[in-house]
């Protein structure tokens, strides 16, 4: 999820200066005294507004730091390594090949309004996550689910009504197959469509041509749209048609004839399509056609391979259309949304199944995760109908099932949170009550702390750099590692970033030893993007190849190297040059650095600023903006460069290398690589856990060739909690959840005391064939 740390602000005139307070105890940071407050309220620090309080729609920290409060999933985190525990559900059984899971509900769950948590709100739940309509940047979380991808990229559709495929997209033309009612297709495109470029199309597709690329016109060096191919050893491609004069093609609305072979276009998987327009016929790639509203006709391929929730069933499909696949036109209007092909469901109000695309090991860290948790489609929907989707989460509509509901929302001041009556570990919660503040500078959220008015700075609030040092010791300074990397994404479709030669220049101009030696004083270099102290096999597998000198993230060619830095600018046409003292990268356009509020943020963009200044001659404007205006300018891709980090959704490579894909609603760079794509599919095939992690980090590795995101450092948490705060445990996934927690005011007379009771999740049971 894309994590969000508060910034810097010094405050002159807080509870305290700096340098002590009444009550202070030597060793700690501030005060000692917990005066005036109720021993079950606590005060924590949250750093800013969240952008949604909607578990199916979270993609950030901020946001999803509340949601782990007050909605429960499945499994719940337990305190420490946060392995999976009860949460709604006491027991499970799974396959042996981890694709089937069924889980047993708890009679007991309700939700804070009374009504009973159901396995049919679960069923609700991830299939909306799932829905095209819904725009979850989080959907990906459960494209793990059989036919997920396929749904929620709205590929994946059902019949309203028994239909004929016609071998054109005409009601007369010849017929190709007959389908029943509710038989699902997956549409591979939309006839008519209309040409996004005046790119001739072409004979026939290019014999041996597995990949395309398409390239704007560039009005700097006046050279033309162009559609190149890459394949070694291809047959040069077959002479285009002929267009009309003046050219015939951009904006012309064509009909589509037929799919033809896949073929990947710039990067992203594709297929080639034989057309007709006023100009002709021909084969364009999918990539130079859009729909035009209201298409009478869809391309469509049967689509067999549908949930069982059966161990003992084989898999079904048709053969992939264009190597002798079925495929036909269907009226478009005769296609429907159906999510009965997305593998999970209720089997009863206390039984979930789950069937899963390919097997996954880590699934049930991901049912503990927001993206999972349940909501009401009566409390949801009527809100979405009436055109306020955002309206069913403030504190008078929201409805929730876990530790503490919703009690007031004071826009970008504080969030309060009450225990939920009516959660089934009512009872054991020894904190009743939560003030979530909302501050987003470092300085003064230091100053409440010491001054004892709030508990525990957050997991969503750094310390200030400058202050590390003092710091060091104090007793009640927590550091931890944990599973984050920062890294700056570059929008690979403006120039001069379009060209990997320039991002690889950029990323080896950045000394991120020096970075995080002298700026950050905490953190690790990163050369990749996945924590080499990730779960899963992960960490095993890259200390085996630091080991044998074969980890290729730790070589010299990925380090710090100006040198090489600007032979690379000069191979991409920006010569470095020297002009006095300075370089200057010739012809090279001034690059902008976009980041969210914080005096940490800036001083890591004033650093790399310089060094890209001194070391290549490339001048960088910065900008700062605010986390949740940033977040819109991300989506709408207003940016150049942009400051970002990826905190783990779950405990394994795929989250981090999941946002990569081509089709990620969380890859806003641009960048696309098939191979790529079907690197990370091949990995999480695999079945053996050795072999997979060795392909998720070969699959890595063609990410960093690409560099749409430069890796500056693995990050450390360091924070503060008060000595009166019991049961707080530093864990990887940097995340807390407050029922853990209790307020001890005499934790100097004795022992903690017993925390609370953690049920377990008992071992799975075997799910076997015919269940």
């Amino acid at each position: 999820m894309p994590s969000r740390r508060c910034g810097a602000l010094l405050l002159a005139a807080l509870s305290c200066p700096l340098a002590a307070c009444a009550g202070e105890a030597e060793g700690y940071v501030g005060t000692t005294a917990r005066v005036g407050k109720d021993v079950t309220t606590f005060y924590v620090n949250n750093a800013d507004e969240p952008e949604y309080l909607d578990p199916g729609k979270a993609a950030d920290t901020v946001s999803m730091t509340l949601l782990h409060q007050m909605f429960e999933g499945l499994t719940s985190y337990a305190p420490g390594d946060l392995h999976a525990a009860q949460g709604v559900a006491t027991r499970w059984e799974r396959s042996d090949d981890n694709r089937f899971f069924r889980f047993h509900l708890r009679p007991e769950a309700r939700w804070s309004d009374g009504k009973p948590v159901t396995a049919h709100d679960f069923e609700y739940a991830w299939k909306r996550v799932l829905r095209p309509s819904t725009a979850s940047l989080a959907a990906t979380n459960l494209h793990v689910l059989k036919n997920g991808e396929l749904f929620n990229l709205g590929k994946l559709k059902a019949l309203r009504e028994d239909a004929t495929l016609r071998r054109a997209p005409r009601p007369d033309a010849p017929p190709a197959l007959s389908l029943p009612r509710g038989a699902f297709v997956v549409v591979l495109g939309q006839s008519p469509a209309r040409v996004t470029s005046a790119v001739a199309p072409l004979a026939a597709p290019p014999p041996g041509v597995t990949s395309v690329t398409y390239a704007e016109p560039d009005e700097a060096t006046g050279v033309g749209e162009r559609l190149s191919f890459d394949a070694a050893g291809a047959a040069p491609p077959p002479a285009p048609r002929d267009a009309t004069p003046g050219g015939g093609w951009r904006g012309a609305e064509v009909a589509l004839l037929a799919a033809g072979p896949p073929v990947a276009c710039n990067g992203a998987a594709d297929r080639w399509f034989e057309i007709e327009g006023p100009a002709g016929r021909g084969f364009l790639p999918g990539c130079l056609l859009a729909p035009v509203d209201a298409a009478a006709y869809a391309l469509v391929a049967p689509h067999a391979d549908l949930p069982t929730y059966d161990p003992a069933a084989p898999r079904r499909d048709a053969p992939p259309s264009g190597s002798g696949g079925a495929t036909g036109f269907v009226a478009s209007s005769s296609l429907v949304e159906d999510d009965a092909a997305v593998g999970v469901r209720a089997r009863d109000d206390l039984t979930l199944d789950v069937e899963l695309e390919k097997p996954t090991p880590y699934f049930t860290d991901l049912t503990s995760f927001v993206t999972l948790f349940p909501v009401r489609r009566d409390v949801v929907e009527p809100f979405e109908a009436r055109g306020e989707p955002e309206l069913w989460f403030r504190p008078e509509n929201i409805v929730v099932n876990g530790p503490y509901r919703l009690d007031e929302w004071k826009f970008r001041y504080e969030i309060t949170m009450d225990r939920n009556p009516l959660y089934w570990g009512h009872d054991a919660l020894r904190i009743h009550r939560i003030v979530w503040m909302e501050i987003a500078q470092y300085n003064a959220t230091l100053q409440l702390y010491k001054a004892g008015d709030i508990d525990y700075l957050g997991d969503n609030c750094e310390l200030p750099y400058d202050h590390l040092g003092w710091l060091s010791g104090k007793k009640d300074l927590r550091r931890t590692e944990f599973l984050s990397t920062v890294y700056y994404e570059l929008n690979t479709r403006k120039p001069p970033v379009d060209d990997p030669r320039v991002r690889w220049a950029l990323n080896l101009a950045i000394d991120k030893r020096e970075l995080v030696e002298k700026i950050t004083r905490l953190g690790k270099p990163a050369t990749h993007y996945v924590p080499d102290i990730t779960g899963s096999g992960y960490a095993e597998q890259a200390a085996e190849d630091r080991a044998r000198g074969a980890d290729p993230f730790s070589s010299p060619e990925v380090g710090h190297d100006p040198a090489r830095a600007r032979a690379l600018l000069a191979e991409a046409g920006y010569e470095v040059v020297r002009e006095g003292d300075e370089l200057r990268a010739k012809g090279f356009p001034p690059l902008e650095i976009l980041y969210n509020t914080g005096e940490g943020h800036a001083q890591v963009a004033v650093a790399i600023q310089d060094m890209w200044k001194r070391h290549l001659g490339v001048s960088a404007a910065l900008r700062s903006e605010e986390w949740r205006v940033m977040l819109k300018d991300l989506r709408d891709g207003n940016f150049q460069v942009i400051r970002l980090g990826w905190l783990a959704d779950y405990n394994h490579p795929q989250t981090w290398l999941g946002t990569f894909l081509s089709q990620s609603p969380q890859n806003r760079s641009g960048w696309a690589d098939a191979e790529f794509d079907k690197a990370v599919a091949e990995a999480a095939a695999t079945a053996d856990l050795g072999e997979s992690i060795r392909r998720f980090r070969a699959a890595e590795r063609r990410a960093l060739d690409g560099m749409c995101r430069i890796p500056l450092y693995f990050e450390e948490k360091p924070t503060l909690v008060k000595p009166w705060v019991r049961g707080y445990i530093p864990n990887a996934r940097n995340t807390q959840l407050i029922k853990w927690l209790w307020i001890d005011p005499d934790w100097q007379k004795g022992p903690a005391g017993e925390p609370p009771p953690v049920l377990e999740l008992p071992p799975p049971g075997r799910l076997g064939g015919g269940q």
